[in-house]
């Protein structure tokens, strides 16, 4: 994150920052034609904006290390009818809220050894974004769903030690819902260890600590996830990577999740393009069980293009991550020190038809494509589209059978 210093001395330093980013859609088809029966509005063309004004303090030297503290805020707006649909009746929306508001203390223990305590309302994330990387809730009435520019766990906590090549974490996060949304917090541990410069492991344990819907608290309150993940650098060209999943509690939640992928650098073609293939389950409910086996996820957030946002179409405007498998080819390449070409496909199956009602798994295709241009080092400039073939299983979901066409113009500036 790009930040402007004001003042440094020996004693205290501030950095002040500002993240803004605008992007504008135009869809044909959306829902597979049938937009007003599935989201209560017609959708085709929308524009999203997000601002976040920063301020962070640093005091040097206190009882051995650094005393931090960040505040930001953030603002979005939505003109238009969103595809999200979550946002339906509302002319416009868009909301001002406090984002981060934390205070931190961290003490050098040599090389890049520390010891590390946060609290407040701060970023965290784990691994790939698979489980935790978002806290925050865009769209509906606050605006801006795609942006996602809230981001900051809520009335958090985390402890962190790095010794060698081994990370040691404790967390407490909480969520923020936005308008009559639930209210909850998880609580867990993560460990990382770099077995050598080429292989990292990592494990995570999650319990859902508190959640405020007192419907579904003695059950949502003794969900556990259990995750294991690695990634090894077979040369410099091959790298696989995975990660694996398992809910449970309650003698009710029994999920799974995961993926296993493999990328491969073809340095020796112009441009140096990258093949990436990797498959990831997500489980869904079968209705005829007294189990919930829906994978439930978490706090998941992006981190590459189709990562956990699995397809621009289909991740971000019908699917969370759960009750899907999906095989995904992608390809990217630098064009010149500055501009980079992504496209990728994606198919969709359904883990469980039963779960939304149907009796077909096949879901549909999906190609993307991205053009990502660091126009300056603030300014970042993307353009993208996206076609979605419906299976039979999204055509009996939605009612819909047309080809869902996308196309994004986005812009950020970071000061």
């Amino acid at each position: 994150m790009a930040q402007i210093n004001l003042y440094d001395s020996d004693v205290v330093a501030i950095d002040v920052g500002l993240d803004a980013a605008t992007v504008v859609f135009a869809q044909s088809n959306p829902w597979f034609g049938e937009p007003e029966a599935n989201i209560g509005v017609d959708t085709s063309t929308w524009a999203e904006f997000a601002v976040e004004p920063q301020l962070y303090l640093t005091l040097k030297n206190v009882f051995g290390g650094e005393l931090s503290a960040g505040l930001s805020a953030v603002g979005t707006k939505t003109y238009g009818e969103s595809a999200e649909g979550f946002a339906a009746g509302i002319s416009d929306p868009g909301k001002a809220t406090l984002e981060k508001l934390y205070v931190g203390w961290k003490a050098e223990l040599g090389e890049d050894d520390f010891f590390e305590v946060i609290g407040g309302d701060f970023d965290y994330q784990i691994g790939t974004g698979f489980l935790i990387k978002d806290g925050g809730r865009d769209g509906g009435d606050r605006g801006g769903f795609y942006l996602g520019a809230r981001s900051a766990s809520r009335s958090s906590g985390l402890v962190r030690l790095k010794q060698g090549d081994l990370l040691l974490e404790g967390f407490w996060l909480g969520n923020n819902p936005g308008r009559a949304g639930i209210k909850a917090h998880v609580g867990g541990v993560n460990a990382e260890y770099d077995i050598s410069e080429r292989a990292s492991i990592g494990a995570t344990y999650v319990e859902v600590a508190h959640f405020d819907d007192p419907v579904t608290a003695n059950t949502a309150e003794e969900l556990k996830t259990y995750d294991v993940r690695a990634a090894i650098d077979v040369s410099d060209r091959l790298t696989f990577s995975g990660e694996y999943a398992l809910q449970e509690g309650a003698g009710f939640y029994e999920g799974q999740g995961g993926y296993l992928q493999g990328r491969y650098k073809l340095d020796s073609l112009p441009f140096e393009p990258t093949i990436t293939y990797r498959y990831a389950v997500v489980t869904g409910d079968d209705p005829s069980t007294p189990q919930n086996e829906e994978f439930v996820p978490l706090a998941y957030g992006f981190t590459d293009y189709g990562q956990w946002y699995q397809g621009e179409i289909t991740g971000n405007w019908i699917f969370g991550n759960s009750n899907q498998k999906t095989h995904m080819v992608k390809g990217s390449a630098t064009l010149t020190d500055t501009v980079s070409l992504t496209a990728s496909w994606l198919n969709f199956t359904l883990d469980e038809p039963g779960q939304i009602g149907v009796d077909d798994e096949a879901f549909g295709d999906e190609v993307d494509i991205f053009l990502d241009w660091q126009a300056t080092d603030r300014l970042f400039l993307s353009a993208a589209a996206a076609v979605m073939v419906p299976g039979d299983g999204a055509k009996q979901f939605t009612g819909g059978d047309e080809t869902w066409s996308h196309f994004m113009l986005y812009a950020s500036v970071a000061f």
